[in-house]
C-alpha cells in the first residue's frame, strides 16, 4: 500500500527564499502556494511538517525561481498595463502558465502530482481604468506629489 501525503511549498513574486509568508503579511506580497500528492519516497517530515527530499526541493525550487523570473516584470508593475478584468484574465493565464511549466519540469508520473494552486496575498481581481473625473484628479495630484518630491531629491544631491 502506498503512504501519499500533501507537501505544500509557498513562494512569492520577489522570488525571495528568505521572506516568509508570516512576515510579508502586509497585504503588499503576492504568493503562489502550491500543493502535491507526493509517494512517501519523495518527501521527508521535518519539525511535524512534510518536505520534498532535498533533489527535488532543489529541483522545485530551480523551477519556481525561472518561472518567477519570466514573470517579474509583470510583477513589478503590478500589471499597469490591465484595466478593469483584465488584471484578473492576465493572472489566469500566469497560473496556467505555472500549471504547465509545473508538469512539464517537475512533477513524476505517479509519483508527484500537483493538486492545487492558491493565489495567497494582495492579488488584484480588478483595477480601474481611471476614466472617472476623481480618479483623473488622484492621478494628477500622485503625480504632482512624485514631482515635488524628484526636485527635492535633485536639490539634496546637488
Amino acid at each position: 500500500m502506498k503512504n501519499i501525503g500533501l507537501v505544500s511549498e509557498m513562494f512569492n513574486e520577489y522570488n525571495d527564499p528568505d521572506l516568509s509568508y508570516d512576515g510579508s503579511k502586509d497585504g503588499n506580497t503576492e504568493w503562489f502556494k502550491l500543493t502535491f500528492l507526493v509517494d512517501n519516497e519523495f518527501f521527508t517530515v521535518r519539525d511535524g511538517k512534510r518536505h520534498f527530499i532535498e533533489k527535488y526541493n532543489d529541483q522545485l525550487n530551480m523551477v519556481m525561481s525561472d518561472f518567477l523570473n519570466k514573470y517579474q516584470k509583470e510583477f513589478e508593475s503590478s500589471f499597469i498595463e490591465e484595466k478593469r478584468f483584465e488584471v484578473l484574465d492576465r493572472t489566469k493565464v500566469i497560473v496556467k502558465d505555472l500549471k504547465e511549466t509545473l508538469t512539464r519540469e517537475f512533477l513524476v508520473y505517479n509519483k508527484i502530482a500537483l493538486f492545487n494552486i492558491d493565489l495567497v496575498g494582495s492579488w488584484q481581481a480588478y483595477k480601474s481604468a481611471g476614466d472617472s473625473d476623481i480618479e483623473k484628479a488622484f492621478y494628477n495630484d500622485i503625480s504632482k506629489h512624485v514631482k515635488r518630491v524628484q526636485n527635492n531629491e535633485h536639490r539634496v544631491d546637488d
